[in-house]
């Protein structure tokens, strides 16, 4: 009965907040700029859904989360509040990377020295269990940064940040709840059901983003709670939901899949061109995926069908063990990037002839503000 509750309060809070806010962003001007060449809207949208999430999550956890079971809220809550007014002010007034990195330290800082988040044995990845304290401190400030980036990064198309979301508390909700972590099962379910009244709204058409003030939140509560299930000592066991959690960190990797290898591989691209790795473009995954033609929904149901998947047989393989599933893991995403990389470089040739058979030879006259062929095979070039 809690548990419905929690979803259900947290779900209708979103549904009735957003239209309030929708409603305060148009008369007071407050929208995401659609002018930048990499945005995929073309219209004015507000972008302060991660108002209606933030107070959603607080207000029913306040309500109906007792202190004692999920005794670290006081922390998460500060620890978040400084990404969520740092994410807010970026969604008004547009802040550096510089000062939303910082902003990222310091809620990872205040996550581990004051909640003892931390990220303190391996479970034998590599061989290696217990690490040393700055080995943890260094590894579980890069975790908690770089989950946050992760979910701040692919909040680019609708619904997909909060579809893969939505994924991840749901599996958060399920693995708290057999490992007899009731309150953090309906934090996670609070978060699960905000999303969910988000979405309504973030569809195709959307009517609201999550903006940074959303994404950096979701981002931190990923974090938070990965590292809790990692350092969990319950065990779940096959009698209790069909099947044994033995492997944790591959099963926590196939939950994050998406946003973390999407920010590993475009931050690992920025570096080799040589510009900064939090210089916004044009090559994530979902961009690639609208690069063939594919519609925001049609985009979102293919990486979040990726996902499940992924989840799907870090269950059902768990007595491989954390490191051959992880291999799997890692091989099986490197060929779906390739598959992905197969295909929008196909249709660029496609398009390429095309344009050619078309428009044989490049730079006649064009009316002014008209782009030419090689001007447009350049846009294509760069996604």
């Amino acid at each position: 009965m809690q548990s419905i509750l929690v979803f259900f309060t947290s779900l209708f809070f979103v549904v009735f907040a957003v239209p309030q806010i929708i409603d305060i962003a148009f008369k007071k001007h407050l929208f995401d700029d659609p002018v930048e060449s990499r945005k995929v809207h073309k219209n004015v949208i507000p972008n302060f859904g991660g108002i209606a999430l933030f107070f959603a999550v607080l207000f029913t956890c306040t309500l109906f989360i007792p202190p004692a079971m999920v005794p670290e809220a006081n922390t998460i809550i500060a620890a978040g509040l400084i990404l969520f007014l740092t994410g807010l002010k970026d969604d008004i007034l547009v802040l550096g990377p510089l000062v939303k990195f910082m902003a990222q330290l310091l809620s990872a800082l205040v996550l581990i020295v004051a909640g003892g988040f931390r990220i303190d044995n391996l479970q034998g990845i590599l061989g290696i269990y217990e690490i040393p304290q700055a080995v943890s401190l260094v590894l579980s400030l890069l975790f908690i940064v770089g989950v946050v980036n992760a979910f701040n990064l692919i909040d680019g198309i609708d619904g997909l940040a909060g579809t893969l979301a939505s994924i991840a508390m749901f599996m958060f909700a399920f693995l708290f709840y057999e490992t007899a972590e009731p309150g953090w099962s309906w934090l996670a379910l609070s978060v699960a059901g905000a999303l969910l009244g988000f979405l309504y709204y973030n569809f195709t058409p959307a009517k609201i983003f999550m903006g940074d003030s959303g994404s950096l939140f979701i981002g931190l509560l990923a974090a938070v709670f990965s590292i809790k299930f990692m350092n969990s000592t319950q065990v779940l066991h096959a009698g209790q939901a069909g099947f044994a959690i033995t492997a944790k960190v591959s099963l926590l990797a196939a939950i994050l899949v998406v946003p973390v290898f999407d920010t590993l591989r475009v931050f690992t691209l920025r570096i080799m061109k040589g510009t900064s790795p939090f210089s916004a473009d044009n090559n994530h995954l979902h961009h690639r995926l609208l690069s063939l033609r594919l519609n925001h929904i049609q985009a979102t149901a293919i990486l979040s069908g990726f996902n499940l998947l992924l989840i799907i047989m870090a269950c059902s393989f768990q007595q491989l063990g954390d490191n051959l599933i992880l291999t799997i893991l890692i091989i099986i995403t490197l060929i779906g990037n390739e598959v992905l990389s197969f295909l929008s470089g196909r249709y660029r040739k496609i398009l390429a002839r095309n344009m050619q058979a078309k428009d044989p030879v490049f730079g006649v006259y064009q009316e002014p503000g008209s782009h030419n062929g090689q001007e447009l095979l350049q846009k294509i070039s760069e996604i």
